[in-house]
């Protein structure tokens, strides 16, 4: 990722400082020296239709993408160019009217519904916009719910160790047992993002996942995904419009009318 000229530090309220990093950076993810030869997505031939209004929609068209393993990836593109359309493609919540859509040699067009179930709990970890925290739930529990499931047969006192590392390693260390609405939006986001990572997917995708706050808590949530890319070596995918942070990521892709092309 690339971004200003200066270097920024936010403080949380829960005392965590957060470096954004803002110079060309050279370090790249342990996974770069196998990116050639393993892709995490293929995607061949993709369309997507569906019917609305007794009318043919069309929401993607002939997409071809390959998206190498440990790549941060960023998708713009007009309201209703397909941008969530491809997110639930790559996020095996879909499949395509025809085409083909692989994560790493499993065949999501092939796959039944329990199958498809078992790979998003496993391999995808997913941030949305809206946070999806469970009101009555505390942070840690939120996080705690990521091993339901297929992942239920870890133990109470696993799920709970990982949980509370998890949110430690997003700064919240010290906010485990408060309720969402005791918390601000970057830190539900912070949540959200400790939630999908808990499990330890390959893959995570975000779905505008600052287009709910404000421009310092942006810049915070944006460093935490950036620092997760780098230390992990994950796959991420980001959907977004704010062209700040699509011009941090390493690739940057236009999806307009249902078709992709490179910036």
């Amino acid at each position: 990722m690339t971004g200003p000229t200066n270097d920024t530090t936010n403080d949380t309220p829960s005392g965590a400082p957060v470096t954004i990093p803002t110079t060309p950076t050279t370090t790249a993810p342990a996974t770069e020296a196998g990116r050639a030869s393993r892709p995490v997505y293929r995607l061949q031939g993709v369309r997507k239709t569906y019917t609305q209004k007794n009318r043919t929609v069309t929401a993607l068209t002939d997409v071809d993408l390959t998206i190498p393993q440990g790549q941060l990836v960023a998708i713009q593109g007009p309201t209703g160019g397909g941008k969530s359309t491809l997110l639930q493609m790559l996020g095996a919540l879909d499949r395509p009217t025809s085409g083909k859509v692989l994560l790493g040699e499993h065949d999501v067009t092939e796959l039944g519904d329990r199958a498809l179930t078992d790979l998003r709990a496993t391999e995808i970890g997913f941030v949305f916009q809206g946070f999806n925290l469970i009101p009555t739930l505390s942070a840690l529990e939120n996080v705690e719910t990521a091993f339901a499931g297929s992942l239920a047969n870890r133990s109470k006192a696993e799920v709970r160790s990982r949980a509370t590392a998890a949110l430690q390693e997003v700064g919240l260390g010290e906010r485990l047992d408060h309720l969402p609405a005791e918390l601000s939006g970057g830190q539900q986001q912070r949540v959200a993002i400790a939630r999908a990572l808990v499990k330890d997917p390959s893959v995570l995708l975000a779905d505008e996942p600052t287009g709910a706050l404000d421009e310092s808590t942006r810049d915070e949530i944006t460093a935490i995904i950036e620092k997760q890319w780098r230390e992990r070596g994950l796959t991420v995918v980001i959907v977004t419009h704010d062209s700040w942070v699509a011009k941090r990521a390493e690739r940057r892709l236009r999806i307009e009318q249902g078709r992709v092309r490179e910036l």
